[in-house]
């Protein structure tokens, strides 16, 4: 599917976490403006957004177990911008610009073309 930018994105996390499939997470928070996302620490110490559906909560809650690799790293878009829709998940969509740079943008800041 492919998009355009009605409003622009410039990421506030310019060290986004990341995890591969079995890494050991420390769980926070869920996001009360995007559903589906909970504050998460990964093993190297960094800290920020991540899917819930992506990771296995143990019965405490505050810990968990990557179900999957994930990078949560958010593209900077501007106005007009063509992108195209590798996947969405909770208000959110993986995108790949015409310079081939991937990352996520919110759905509310794009129109399907």
């Amino acid at each position: 599917m492919e998009v355009v930018v009605k409003e622009d994105h410039k990421s506030e996390y310019p060290n986004p976490i990341s995890f591969n499939k079995g890494e050991s997470l420390i769980l926070g928070h869920l996001d009360t403006e995007f559903i589906g996302w909970i504050r998460t620490i990964t093993t190297d110490g960094n800290e920020g957004w991540a899917p819930v559906d992506y990771i296995e909560m143990a019965q405490c809650k505050t810990k968990g177990i990557a179900k999957c690799n994930y990078n949560a790293f958010e593209l900077d878009t501007k106005m007009s911008e063509s992108l195209t829709v590798l996947s969405e998940l909770n208000e959110w969509f993986l995108v790949v610009n015409t310079r081939g740079e991937k990352g996520w943008v919110p759905v509310q800041t794009v129109d399907i073309a």
